[in-house]
Order: C-alpha cells, then sequence, then structure tokens
C-alpha cells in the first residue's frame, strides 16, 4: 500500500510577514541616517566652489588694489571695487548651492553658499559662509557644524 501523503515546499503566510516587518523595521531605522550622510556629502559642492572662488579673487588680487564685488565671467578690474568682477560661476557644480559675494573691500570679502532644491532640506546648513580678512587670511568658516 501506497502512502499519498505529500510534502508542500514553500514558506507560509506568517513567515513573509515576519520578513516584511522587519526589513520595514530596519528600514525607518536605515533611512534617515542614510538622508542625513548625503546631506552632508553635498556640503562639499558647497565647500569646494567656495575654495574655488577664494582662488580666483586671491588672483584677482594680485593685480587690483581691492577685491571683487561680483562674480562674473571674466576677471576685471574696475574704478571701484563695485565695478570688479571676478572670474567664477555663480552656482556650486552639482547645482546645490548658489554663491554671492558681499562686504567686498581692499582686504576683506564674504562668500556666501546658499542650498538650492533638494539641499534645502540641510536646514542647519542652508547659509554657508567663508569670510576672508587680515584676521582671518585663510577664511573664517561658518557655521562651524557646516565645514
Amino acid at each position: 500500500m501506497k502512502n499519498n501523503t505529500s510534502k508542500t515546499q514553500g514558506f507560509t503566510l506568517i513567515e513573509l510577514l515576519v520578513v516584511v516587518a522587519i526589513v520595514g523595521i530596519l528600514s525607518m531605522i536605515a533611512y534617515p541616517g542614510y538622508q542625513d550622510s548625503v546631506r552632508k556629502a553635498r556640503r562639499s559642492d558647497a565647500h569646494s566652489g567656495m575654495m574655488s572662488m577664494m582662488l580666483a579673487q586671491q588672483k584677482l588680487r594680485g593685480s587690483c588694489p581691492f577685491y571683487a564685488q561680483a562674480i562674473g565671467g571674466a576677471n576685471s578690474c574696475g574704478a571701484s571695487g563695485a565695478a570688479t568682477t571676478v572670474k567664477s560661476s555663480s552656482s556650486s557644480q552639482e547645482g546645490y548651492y548658489a554663491f554671492a559675494l558681499s562686504n567686498a573691500s581692499g582686504n576683506s570679502y564674504t562668500i556666501t553658499a546658499t542650498a538650492q532644491g533638494a539641499q534645502t532640506s540641510d536646514t542647519g546648513c542652508t547659509s554657508i559662509t567663508l569670510t576672508v580678512n587680515a584676521a582671518n587670511p585663510k577664511g573664517l568658516k561658518a557655521p562651524a557644524q557646516c565645514w
């Protein structure tokens, strides 16, 4: 006589639900940390652009009596600081930040990077500044946690 019992193979619904629940919990824990890491990594886009602009300002200052107050397509040394432009881009390479120059004079200037697009969710670092002056020739970086 033959035994007609067959073995079923596969997963039960309970086992699948347990796996889905575990994956969901792990995702809830990991995803915010991932987003924070991405925001921090995007700050390097601002840093590299600001340092590039700082070098362009130093190069311009070698031939002009003052730093540029505007960003342009070419270096130009005007009769006053207001008429002087530095060759640089007004946005970061990846497009996460927009740059602006302010407080430019014969011995100081400030570069401000303002977050754009997806980077605006980086609430503590929506505005990053680099101020170069006689007291801080390498640049005063603010806010400190954004550098």
